[in-house]
This record gives C-alpha cells, structure tokens and sequence, in this order.
C-alpha cells in the first residue's frame, strides 16, 4: 500500500534534515519507494498495512537523530488524501485573502471530539473529520489561531498541518 507521510515542523535542507537523510530515514524504517515532495517534509513510500506502526515508529526515530529532537510524522494512505482532495472543500474561500489549511493527527490518535475545539474566532473551521481539521483563516489581521494550534488544544496531541495547495500538489506528483 502506498502511504503519504507529514513531518512535523522541518524544512528540508534546515537543521541536518535534507532530502536524502529523509528518504535514508524512511528506507532504513522501511518505507520502500521513498519519495520525497517539496521541501516542508512530504513524503511517501509503499509498506503493507500491518506494518505502517512499526515503520513510522522508525521514521520518527530517523527524523529524531537528523534534528535532535523528536517530531510527529501523520500518515495517511494515498487514496484517503486523494479522496481528500478531490472536493474542493475550499472552494467558497479562493483567493488570495484565505490561507486555507488542513491540520493531521497521527494516524493512530483518539477520534477527535470536535465539540472540544475552541471557538476559532476569526479562523473558519471548513471540516472536521476523526483525525484531520480543516480551515481557513484570513491572511491578516488578529483572532485568526492556526488550525494545528486549534486541533492540538482540542486533542493534547501534536499535529502537523499543509496548505491545500500543497496536498493537492502532492497527490498529483504522486498521480502523474
């Protein structure tokens, strides 16, 4: 099965992180076919479903050695991020005043409550699945939270977020 993974809080080529010590880190976890997509830690990789645990465990540990501290890496498989993508859930937020986000838990966290998340002022919260948050927020201006700081306050787990534009960049590099 083909998996999508969503380092934490890195920028390739920062911090003893590059590309290649990335897909050294998924392939020694592994991850076969290791991919990696932009620079803001995307990465994919094929391993059968029974497995995925025990190979982000070890990516998490690969990706903890390169930076010296530990980061949270969110897994999904390609078709839930293509299912993801093919609506565009954004669409009533186009241009260039909206940063339009989506906000990941680990694969294997607690269903989110959404009721515990709190209220988001300024920020539009656009969908709110078990392990993902999706908003828009104005790209200025106060009383506008992050949705990662949203969902982590909602969820006392970390979470790493992606622009929209950069999922759907992402499904179509791995889709063409």
């Amino acid at each position: 099965m083909q998996w999508v993974g969503l380092v934490r809080n890195v920028m390739l080529g920062r911090q003893g992180l590059s590309r290649a010590v990335l897909l050294e880190a998924v392939g020694d976890a592994g991850g076969r076919e290791p991919r990696s997509y932009l620079t803001t830690g995307n990465i994919s990789f094929v391993a059968p479903p029974g497995d995925l645990d025990d190979v982000v465990e070890r990516i998490e540990a690969g990706v903890a050695a390169a930076l010296g501290r530990a980061e949270l890496v969110a897994v999904r498989s390609l078709d839930a991020l293509r299912d993801l993508v093919a609506v565009d859930r954004f669409a009533a937020f186009a241009g260039e005043d909206w940063e339009t986000e989506v906000s990941f838990l680990r694969h294997d966290a607690p269903p989110l409550d959404e009721r515990r998340i709190a209220y988001p002022r300024q920020t539009v919260i656009v969908d709110v699945r078990p392990h993902e948050v999706l908003a828009a927020r104005p790209r200025s201006g106060g009383a506008r939270p992050h949705v990662n700081r949203l969902l982590e306050e909602a969820t006392g787990c970390p979470a790493t977020a992606r622009g929209w534009s950069t999922l759907r960049r992402v499904v179509a590099a791995l889709d063409g």
